[in-house]
């Protein structure tokens, strides 16, 4: 059953761009033109209404899109049937994810990844970094997505997806979010680009757009007046704070340490507390502004492998699925190592050749 032109309707409407889906698909934006207007004509109905540059989709569109997704697993059902009836065995992929990304990603790239590996048997541990980084070296996961230190996760490789910076979230009713900036000593990162005017204090939409400041070492000691929420140290970005605030003496006045994100997120939210955030999780922090540290602290995300761990088809093609959903998501803050570069090339390639391996 060829359920390829599936596909261009599904991509259509998840990037609202016929250009962006052609891409994606790896198809000519003619090819797509066509097929939406020959669909459209014989549908009698338009699927798709454009709008400030943008493909959105109509309430007909979602009707035959829905369908499209129930054809689609029905599909999937039959050929697994007939694989287990021809004796073919289950391919087996054991993935450790964050409980606040876990439910979230899974529901985003499973019908997908099950499309291409109708026999795959998918199983989804959720954790902290620590536990899950545990049972990786246990073998008990095939691979990890989350954050990575090579330092702090000895033995493993990882393929990024994205490079993000940790910033300190400041409400910004403090005193240190409405102050002038020092000038930072030499041989900090933005030392070179300071000036003795103090620069405008960012909002949270203009800090999406534009480096956020950087604080001294001084500003962020003079931090002991304001209780912190942040993540504990069972997880990675947890990890990476402490040891930031190490370096620098700095010993924060903590209200809650936790390893549920959604928590640490909530009370942020509030614009009552300060907290350690990614530059790539600030968007819904309203009220807040943001700083980097005297010194960038950077961190990675992407998919975790033991070091003498060969990524087998289904992994690369999960890791090419997680990487595009990104790309759409969080384009500013992409970033493909040498082996991210290499699955991304290679689930291009021959996405599915692996799918009925014994």
């Amino acid at each position: 059953m060829n359920t390829k032109h599936f596909d261009y309707i599904t991509a259509i409407a998840q990037t609202g761009s016929l250009s962006q889906a052609s891409k994606l698909l790896g198809v000519t934006q003619p090819v797509l033109s066509r097929y939406v207007a020959n669909l459209e004509a014989q549908l009698g109905v338009r699927l798709f209404i454009k709008a400030n540059r943008q493909l959105h989709i109509t309430d007909a569109g979602n009707i035959y899109l829905n369908g499209v997704r129930r054809m689609k697993e029905l599909q999937t059902q039959m050929t697994r049937s007939l694989d287990i009836l021809q004796g073919i065995e289950e391919l087996n992929l054991s993935i450790g994810m964050s409980p606040y990304r876990g439910g979230r990603e899974l529901a985003s790239f499973y019908p997908d990844l099950l499309g291409h590996f109708p026999n795959l048997n998918l199983k989804v541990a959720e954790g902290s970094s620590r536990q899950l980084l545990e049972q990786l070296y246990r073998k008990e996961l095939s691979a990890i997505i989350n954050l990575y230190d090579s330092t702090l996760m000895p033995r493993t490789k990882a393929a990024t997806m994205i490079k993000a910076e940790l910033l300190i979230a400041i409400p910004d009713y403090h005193p240190v979010a409405s102050q002038p900036q020092e000038e930072v000593p030499p041989g900090t990162h933005a030392a070179s680009q300071q000036h003795k005017e103090a620069p405008p204090t960012l909002t949270t939409s203009q800090q999406h757009k534009e480096a956020p400041p950087t604080l001294t070492a001084r500003q962020l000691n003079s931090l002991h007046d304001i209780p912190f929420v942040y993540l504990d140290s069972d997880t990675l970005l947890g990890q990476i704070a402490d040891q930031a605030c190490r370096r620098y003496e700095f010993t924060p006045q903590v209200l809650l340490r936790t390893a549920n994100s959604i928590a640490v997120t909530s009370l942020l939210k509030s614009g009552s507390y300060a907290g350690f955030v990614l530059e790539s999780t600030t968007q819904d922090l309203d009220h807040m502004r943001f700083f980097r540290f005297p010194h960038p602290v950077t961190l990675y995300s992407g998919m975790i492998f033991l070091e003498e761990h060969q990524p087998t088809a289904a992994e690369t093609y999960l890791y090419y699925l997680i990487y595009e959903q990104a790309r759409h998501a969080t384009p500013g803050v992409l970033y493909q190592n040498e082996l991210g570069k290499y699955l991304w090339k290679q689930a291009q390639k021959k996405p599915a050749e692996e799918s009925h391996e014994h």
